[in-house]
Parts: structure tokens; sequence; C-alpha cells
């Protein structure tokens, strides 16, 4: 028996013929245009479906100001609309954005607010494409030769579905990774991205950016009354430990496993780390032990941060200025301390060719952008404020004539 496929075209002066096994077959007269071959890697999800790697909820995640910031596009009673706006929430490193972000999705999940949710890794635009596509492989069944493909059918399949959707855009690094990738705002859509940035490229097109913060006080205390629940002993000067770690979020929860580890309080621990004896680095659980699945110990979260802000223009000096910011007061620097020939000169000396003022003033902003510093335009001295914690993060990594140097130009322009 013949088994081979054919049959004449009607209208066509040609056989088309396939002989052998084949997993596509066409049968054509004439093609025009592209043609792509696309095959099904398995049967389509079924909704409602929870898609990708989500991080796990941090242990005693609470409720904050800004979570409830977030879930304020829900509307109350039974029936839950989403908005059609893009949320970018954005902070520095160590706030807990990422956990704000999945908080509010397991809210969105778990009341019925939309029929898919997915989690997208976005520290690269490879990392989105390849996002993109397998969600596009898992909504339909049909596997792309090439993720871009995968990428942009995705994207057209947002926009056209009646399905509601909410997209988790995790941890972009840069806002040009997302070009011609943003999913479309429609009625029954929602993005939600997280970010260190703060670039004027990820608002308006109906975006909004949502600031995050350190804990409040009370969030703080909250957070560590529950983490030492088990401990009550260890709590001895909870409120004053927050305090001097700055509220920071990632600080707390990697300090309470250190704390627990070791059987000592918030007092014992306060006293190590005020002391001049011990490194930051060293008062924190081994990589091995971090808790939460962190990546990074808050020693070491902001250097991702320093990378990226100097490779932005004016490249290479947003660390010698976050250098100088870590030797002065970090509730408020006035920001024309950093536009001081002082200062102009030591990033000179530092990067090896000329800087004026303007320069140094605009290097601020490379700092502020994927906030490690934050610069308050409505104040009268347009004052700079940077975390304490990333202060002494950034001086003990400084070399003796590292400090030598920056400690003398400091002082420099806080006398001009």
């Amino acid at each position: 028996m013949d088994d081979r496929l054919g049959d004449r075209v009607p209208g066509a002066a040609a056989w088309n013929v396939a002989s052998g096994s084949a997993q596509n077959v066409v049968q054509a007269g004439v093609v025009e245009g592209g043609v792509h071959f696309h095959s099904a890697g398995h049967a389509p999800v079924k909704l409602p479906y929870w898609s990708g790697s989500f991080p796990p909820l941090a242990d005693k995640i609470q409720e904050r100001d800004v979570t409830k910031a977030l879930t304020g596009v829900l509307d109350s009673g039974d029936t839950v609309v989403l908005s059609s706006d893009s949320v970018v929430v954005s902070g520095m490193g160590g706030v807990g954005k990422t956990q704000v972000a999945r908080y509010y999705a397991e809210r969105v999940w778990k009341s019925g607010a939309a029929d898919l949710v997915a989690w997208v890794t976005a520290t690269s635009r490879e990392a989105i494409i390849s996002g993109y596509a397998r969600l596009a492989t898992e909504l339909t069944g049909i596997e792309d030769p090439e993720p871009e493909l995968g990428a942009q059918r995705l994207l057209a399949w947002l926009a056209s579905t009646s399905v509601r959707w909410l997209i988790v855009l995790d941890d972009l690094q840069r806002p040009d990774d997302l070009r011609d990738l943003w999913p479309p705002n429609t009625s029954t859509g929602q993005i939600v991205v997280t970010t260190r940035r703060r670039d004027s490229a990820l608002r308006g097109h109906d975006r909004r950016m949502i600031d995050v913060g350190v804990f409040t006080p009370d969030e703080a205390n909250a957070y560590l009354r529950a983490k030492l629940a088990d401990e009550p002993s260890l709590l001895e000067g909870a409120s004053e430990l927050a305090e001097e770690l700055g509220y920071l979020p990632l600080a707390l929860a990697q300090v309470s496993a250190y704390m627990q580890d070791r059987a000592l309080s918030c007092a014992e621990y306060q006293r190590r780390l005020t002391s001049r004896r011990h490194q930051l680095a060293s008062l924190l659980p081994e990589p091995q032990s971090l808790p939460d699945q962190h990546h990074a110990t808050v020693a070491a979260t902001w250097s991702l941060s320093v990378e990226l802000a100097n490779e932005l223009r004016p490249a290479g000096l947003a660390q010698p200025l976050l250098e100088v910011a870590s030797l002065l007061d970090a509730n408020g620097i006035p920001r024309l301390v950093f536009a001081t020939e002082a200062i102009a000169n030591l990033l000179t000396t530092t990067v090896g060719r000329e800087i004026d003022t303007d320069q140094a003033s605009d290097g601020l902003g490379c700092l502020h952008r994927l906030s490690l510093i934050t610069l308050d335009p409505s104040s009268v001295s347009q004052e700079v404020r940077i975390h304490a914690l990333v202060q002494r993060a950034t001086r003990e990594n400084f070399t003796h004539q590292q400090h030598e140097l920056t400690a003398r130009a400091a002082a420099d322009a806080l006398r001009t």
C-alpha cells in the first residue's frame, strides 16, 4: 500500500504529495507570505489557572499600608473588579516589593477576581520573552519555534480575550527590557511590575507608581513579635532594634533568623550591631541559612543597584557619590553639598576624567533612579536621604585610602 498522502488541489496545476510519517501536513495550491509550523505541546490548561514560579509568601507576612493601597483596586463585596491600569511597585532593595506583589496576587486569586494569575521573572528581556512564550504554550497548547513569536502571540491573546487576568512582572531591572512587551491595558486585565527603578519611562500610559518604603514602627514591632513568638525572651529591646535597623523588612527577617539560631535577644544583637568590632556581614545568617528563600544578605542586596546606577549617564559617578553620602547625615543632606568643587574634584580623581559640578549633581539622579537614595525636590534644600544600613554596607567596603579621600572631600564640601 502506498503511504503517500496526495490529492489534486482544485484549480491548481500541481499535486501536493507528502510521503512517510509527518507531523504537519499542508495541502495547498498557492502559498503566499511566510509559513510557520506550530507544534502542539499539550492540551491547553483549564481556567482558572495559576502560572509561573511564584516566590513563597514570607513567614509571618502581614498586610502593610502599601498592600492596602495596592489591594484598593478590589471592589467591596462579592463582586471583584480589576482596574485597567498598570501598577509599578518601586522601591529600594530590601523593602519587600516582591512580597507586596505576591500578597496581592494571592488576594486576587483567592477572591476569584481573575481567571488567570501569572508570575513572570523580569530580570532581563530574555527572561520576559521566555516567560511569555511559556505562558502562551500553557494557554493554547501550541509551542512556537521561536520564543519571540510565542511572546507576541501571548500579547495578542491578552489583548483580545475576555478572560480576567493578572500578570506580575517581578524585578524589572531596565525599563527598556519591556519595550514592545508591556501587556495591553484592557478592561479585563491588570499588570503589576516590581522594580528598584524610578525612571520616568515607567510612568504614564495609564501606569500608576506606588513607592514602597520600609515598615512603619508598628509594622516592624508586630513582625518581630510574630517571628519571635515562640521565644518571647528574645523580644527584649525589640523596638530599639527595629529602629536601629531602620525598619527595613529584609534586615528584620534576616536578623530574626540570626538571633534565633544563636539564642540572642534583640538587646544583645543590638549591642553587637553597634559595636565597631563587628561588620554587618558577620551579623547575618550564612548564605545557606537565609530565611524565606532570600538570594542575598542585606549587606549584599544593594550591589546590583549600584552597578546599574553606575551604568547610567554620567557613567561611573553613582558609586563614589554613594560613598560620600555614606559619611553624612542619613536623614537629610543638602543637594548643594554634592555640587561643590570639592566633590567634583573627588569624582575627577576617582573616574579619571574631568567632572564638573553639574555632572556631580546629575549623578545623584542615577542613585535616585535605582532607589539607593531619595531626592526630595519639595524641601527647601532639596535634601538627599539615604538608609542607614545602605550607608553602613557602603562604608564597610571602603579601602583605607578611599575612606580618607572621601572623608576629606565631604568635609571640604560641608565647609563650602
